[in-house]
């Protein structure tokens, strides 16, 4: 628990609560997407065990939501945040990033310290930083101390993407470093030229520094930002693309892509039969290979095989839509067809459809 009472905690609070109102002027345009991506990132703050389906209910009851589970997962995807060891990697980096900052602003220097090094270190374990990880940290500090949310700038967090959010978590250190003098990580960079100011020169050195710096981060942010913007621009593009394909595939229009399998599966046993088709039907044919290739192009590709069997349980199929009876126990087994083989977007992992089975009895 952080004392707001104590007046240095105060007046940290306030400097952060000016970075994030400069963040949301340069944010001001609300994205769905990021807000829906910061409230399950705040979900699995709270909770690490959460899984994809019990998040996407704790999100339905708080905002009336219509989620899935295979929607949470697909934000998982898009953040690649899908592999669940990763994730959990993660959240302890930023748990343990929050309860050395709550150390800081009580003063504690040392914590400081180790705080201001795990923050420019990997939160992965293979040694690699995840593009989310300080927006992560931000919300893991506001989820774990909600007290110093005084200034509701928690409600506002909701609105910053991967590149506001980690220049907003770059103000909280900073902003400790300030009040209580400690050596932040960008006067640590300036450290050699300070050891040559004259003392008479103090108080204007320094703010020149802060000039400097301020104009450097805002530099930075700014081409992050762009990418970022570019990023969200290619990530238009393919959710686009998958809601096509998954129109193409809805019952409205007759499950197009899981015929054009049937209708090849049928024309290659004619042949194999050495069948020949009528000549009148051969514009079809043609018709039906070209989007059979439109589909492959478009790397469209289908989850499993169409008419085959499986024995499956009831984790098996928990993604897909299961039509038979209900399984007593999780070792319970039943034998399924795929009437339905659903269909992913390979380069995305971006699911257009579930798979369909059915049982056999």
């Amino acid at each position: 628990m952080i004392d707001i009472k104590d007046k240095k905690v105060r007046e940290i609070l306030a400097e952060i609560h000016q970075g994030m109102k400069q963040k949301i002027k340069r944010g001001n345009v609300e994205n769905e997407e990021i807000i829906l991506e910061n409230r399950i990132f705040n979900t699995i703050c709270q909770d690490f065990e959460i899984g994809p389906t019990k998040c996407a209910i704790e999100l339905n009851k708080e905002y009336d939501y219509s989620l899935t589970g295979d929607q949470v997962i697909q934000v998982f995807r898009s953040r690649r945040m899908a592999n669940p060891i990763e994730r959990r990697e993660i959240l302890e980096w930023a748990s343990e990033i929050a309860s050395l900052f709550a150390k800081a602003m009580a003063g504690d220097n040392k914590s400081y310290e180790k705080f201001e090094t795990l923050r420019r270190e990997a939160a992965l374990k293979n040694g690699k930083k995840h593009d989310s990880q300080e927006r992560i940290a931000v919300i893991m500090i506001y989820a774990k101390f909600p007290e110093i949310d005084i200034y509701d700038d928690s409600r506002n967090l909701q609105y910053l993407g991967n590149t506001l959010a980690k220049y907003f978590f770059y103000d909280l250190a900073d902003a400790v470093g300030n009040i209580y003098g400690f050596q932040t990580f960008r006067n640590e960079k300036k450290k050699s030229f300070n050891n040559q100011d004259k003392i008479s020169h103090e108080q204007a050195l320094r703010r020149v520094m802060q000039l400097e710096n301020t104009l450097e981060r805002t530099n930075t942010m700014l081409q992050e930002l762009q990418d970022e913007f570019d990023e969200q621009i290619e990530a238009s593009k393919s959710k686009e693309l998958a809601e096509f394909f998954s129109k193409l595939n809805s019952e409205k229009y007759g499950c197009i892509l899981d015929e054009l399998l049937v209708v090849k599966k049928g024309i290659d046993e004619l042949k194999a039969h050495n069948y020949e088709l009528p000549v009148e039907i051969n514009g079809l044919l043609i018709m039906v290979k070209k989007l059979i290739q439109f589909v492959r192009d478009s790397h469209i590709d289908p989850i499993m095989k169409i008419n085959s069997t499986k024995i499956v349980k009831a984790s098996d199929v928990e993604f897909c839509n299961y039509e038979g009876t209900a399984f007593k126990n999780n070792d319970d087994e039943k034998k399924v067809k795929v009437i339905s083989p659903g269909w992913v977007y390979r380069d995305k992992e971006i699911q257009i459809s579930r798979p369909k089975v059915k049982e056999e009895i």
